[in-house]
């Protein structure tokens, strides 16, 4: 073949596989513009889920979390400041206004006079003046007169007197009664204005700290807004109340209540009464019949009758005490309001001519403030010194 021949048949062979090349150049580059780009990276970590804080932290965190929040919301309440009972008042205080009258007199008399007659005029006269009564005061007189003879010393014949005045109070006492495991059934009586639901009240609360359960039966159903006043006392000093409406029959009231705690096994029993005069003969027989269906419900109940008295009173109280004896029996006394009287010495008269004991007298207003008599104790209060410094007598008065 010519030279020219093979040239040109080698330049077009080149050409022809040039042309095969770009083509297939051109359809690889045709393909990869239609093919989808791939997604950028950022938007593949923004579509991944963030993962949650709370999910990373740990158990602990999360608890004390929860707590932190709950507080927040409901904050803890302070716990109640518990407050301690109050001591219960000094007789002596009680007995201040008392023994300085009483401690004024006696000094005038002993030393006063040389003469024995004019010694134990003045000692007749200083009793009385307490509110011991004519005829426990000449009683009295007498007695340590006789003792001494005629030794005229002002300490023997004080003493002499102050050991007299204490013979009496003790030779009235008398152990209270004991009701076994039935329920202690108390029944308190008095005149209107004595102090007679107060001084319940205190009883009650008292009774409840030193013998358990109390149940008070108000039986006052004469008189407007006693049961009211009652209900708010019983429910200062914790005690259950049984109660019916104004004008019903006090007897019954007193039935349910004793009635109640033979059930319920309650450890006292309460009763207050109407308030009245001792020359109301309708409501003194009310008393016997309280008396008598409490009695048929409860043998041997009322266990214990009480009469409470104002201390302010003085020599009417000897009256009221021996009355409401002719309808009751009374097994003792409870002297209220001795705190704001000149008058204590009406415990004497009371222990001398009704040989009945006196068991509490109340010092105060407050619940704390009713204090069990103890006859020795009164009369060291009753001759303590009057300097307000001795230890028998000594605390804040009690107003």
């Amino acid at each position: 073949m010519h030279p020219f021949d093979i040239a040109l048949s080698l330049v077009i062979a080149a050409g022809a596989g040039s042309g095969l090349v770009f083509i297939g150049v051109l359809i690889q580059w045709s393909l990869r513009k239609a093919r989808p780009s791939p997604k950028h990276s950022v938007e593949t970590v923004e579509a991944q889920p963030q993962p949650e804080i709370a999910q990373e932290a740990p158990e602990a965190a999360r608890d004390e979390a929860a707590q932190i929040a709950t507080a927040s919301r409901f904050p803890e309440e302070p716990a109640p400041v518990v407050q301690a009972p109050r001591a219960p008042v000094r007789i002596g205080l009680g007995l201040r206004k008392t023994r300085e009258n009483f401690l004024g007199r006696i000094r005038a008399a002993l030393t006063g006079s040389a003469k024995l007659d004019e010694i134990y005029e003045g000692l007749e006269e200083a009793l009385i003046a307490a509110d011991v009564g004519v005829e426990a005061s000449m009683k009295i007189a007498a007695a340590v007169r006789a003792k001494l003879g005629n030794d005229n010393r002002p300490d023997a014949i004080r003493d002499a007197l102050k050991a007299e005045i204490a013979a009496i109070l003790t030779g009235a006492d008398r152990a209270p009664a004991d009701s076994g495991d039935a329920p202690l059934v108390i029944m308190m009586v008095g005149v209107n204005g004595a102090g007679k639901t107060t001084t319940l009240a205190k009883l009650a609360a008292r009774l409840k700290s030193e013998r358990g359960s109390v149940i008070v039966a108000a039986a006052d159903t004469f008189r407007a807004a006693a049961i009211e006043q009652l209900e708010v006392w019983c429910d200062r000093a914790g005690a259950e109340m049984i109660k019916q409406s104004q004008g019903s029959d006090p007897a019954a009231v007193a039935f349910d209540a004793v009635k109640a705690a033979i059930a319920c096994k309650t450890r006292t029993v309460l009763i207050d009464t109407a308030g009245r005069l001792q020359t109301q003969v309708n409501l003194m027989e009310e008393l016997k019949k309280i008396a008598r269906v409490v009695g048929r419900e409860l043998p041997g109940a009322p266990h214990e009758t009480w009469l409470v008295l104002d201390a302010n009173t003085g020599q009417n109280a000897l009256s009221q005490a021996k009355i409401f004896g002719d309808a009751v029996p009374l097994t003792g006394v409870v002297l209220a309001k001795l705190d704001s009287t000149a008058k204590g010495g009406v415990v004497v008269g009371i222990a001398e001519r009704l040989k009945i004991p006196v068991r509490f007298v109340g010092l105060g207003e407050e619940l704390e403030d009713l204090r069990e008599f103890d006859g020795r104790e009164f009369v060291e209060a009753l001759f303590a010194s009057d300097d307000g410094r001795d230890q028998n007598a000594s605390g804040s008065y009690a107003a």
